[in-house]
């Protein structure tokens, strides 16, 4: 009689078939092929470009739009109508459209960023005004604007230059591509160095990765879910002012109505929760390579050329300019002093000043917590 062991009834017990061979368990063993990785790879990328694709597709801030929209706008207001709805569109585009289309030669031409924009003709009393400002407006924009109008016949008399703390420090979102030739020859004409094949290439390097960020994702989920996949749609209107700011013929800017107090809140929040934030307000003294007298350059070229120039500055309110103080020490003081300096050395006046209360305002005289509404604005420039 055979003894009796588990390993017996173990072996006894019937295995259930697999169908899997020696042949099988071989080919499972052996690692995959590259095709296999591609193809995981492939997705991998296809799933990661969804987001960038959606961004492109709805492309809330026009970085890669055609500038067709544009041209009709500049169309639009040349024939002279206003036009609404137009905060998305690229105002460098229209304005470049816009230039030749003006018949007469601007007799004041206003240049700076949307702090300048509400300034309108009847601060100066008579026609033949141009706001070429721009929003978030730095120097290469001025400079871009300004050659639109720089040739014999079409100069203007006068040149408004509404000058910010971070006009030649602040690099900003690189909007003057519409007008990135323009700028380059202006460039040379003040003798700047200048590299157009470069530049170009790093407005090509920026508008990928910002179109490639999460934070333009978001903003394009934010336009679909609000607008669609068209976004915000510019109307002709016959009103100056709208439910959204209206551009008008001569390129200034009206505001939406707002309380007469709204520039209170938004002042103490963004002096409280915003300015620190704010990159515009950081390292005031930087310049680009080989830009270090850019803007001196530039008013001593409009001054060759007979062109009488004014430099304004725009002041913030009172809780602002103290909070700039206290997160960055004396920086718009010298900042303003320097300016001043250079207004000196090529003989320009200079109007306003970025302290309020050396400018006489008061924060009732704002939007919001930077931009002076149009009468103080006027004021301010008139040196009232």
């Amino acid at each position: 009689m055979t003894a009796y062991t588990p390993a017996a009834d173990l072996a006894a017990i019937p295995r259930p078939a697999t169908g899997a061979t020696a042949a099988d368990r071989s080919r499972a063993d052996r690692p995959r092929g590259a095709g296999a990785f591609a193809v995981r790879v492939a997705a991998l990328v296809a799933v990661a470009a969804l987001p960038v694709a959606f961004s492109v597709w709805v492309d809330p801030a026009r970085l890669v739009t055609s500038r067709s929209a544009e041209r009709e706008i500049a169309r639009v207001l040349a024939s002279g109508r206003n036009v609404t709805d137009v905060a998305n569109y690229d105002d460098r585009a229209i304005e470049k459209n816009l230039a030749p289309m003006r018949l007469a030669r601007a007799e004041v031409l206003v240049l700076g960023s949307s702090r300048m924009q509400p300034l309108r003709a009847s601060a100066f009393g008579h026609a033949g005004f141009v706001n070429g400002a721009m929003q978030g407006g730095v120097l290469d924009d001025m400079l871009g604007v300004y050659a639109l109008h720089d040739a014999p016949g079409r100069r203007p008399n006068r040149v408004v230059l509404g000058i910010d703390p971070w006009t030649e420090s602040y690099a900003g979102d690189a909007g003057w591509g519409a007008l990135a030739d323009e700028r380059a020859m202006m460039l040379r004409r003040v003798d700047v160095p200048v590299s157009p094949l470069r530049d170009r290439l790093a407005l090509a390097l920026h508008a990928v990765r910002t179109v490639a960020s999460p934070d333009y994702f978001r903003l394009a989920v934010h336009s679909f879910r609000q607008h669609g996949p068209g976004g915000i749609a510019w109307r002709v209107t016959d009103q100056a002012q709208n439910a959204e700011k209206t551009k008008l013929p001569d390129g200034s800017v009206v505001w939406s109505a707002l309380p007469a107090d709204n520039a209170i809140a938004a002042s103490r929040a963004f002096a409280e929760h915003g300015i620190e934030h704010d990159a515009r307000f950081h390292d005031l003294a930087h310049r680009a390579p080989g830009r270090r007298d850019a803007l001196e350059r530039f008013v001593r070229y409009l001054g060759d050329e007979g062109v009488s120039v004014t430099l304004v500055l725009v002041p913030f309110p009172a809780e602002v300019y103290d909070a700039s103080r206290r997160t960055s020490g004396d920086s718009l003081a010298a900042a303003e002093r320097a300016v001043r300096a250079m207004a000196a050395r090529t003989n320009v006046r200079v109007s306003g000043s970025w302290d309020p209360r050396a400018a006489g305002v008061e924060t009732r005289d704002f939007f919001d917590e930077d931009h002076l509404r149009p009468e103080a604005l006027a004021r301010l420039v008139a040196g009232r």
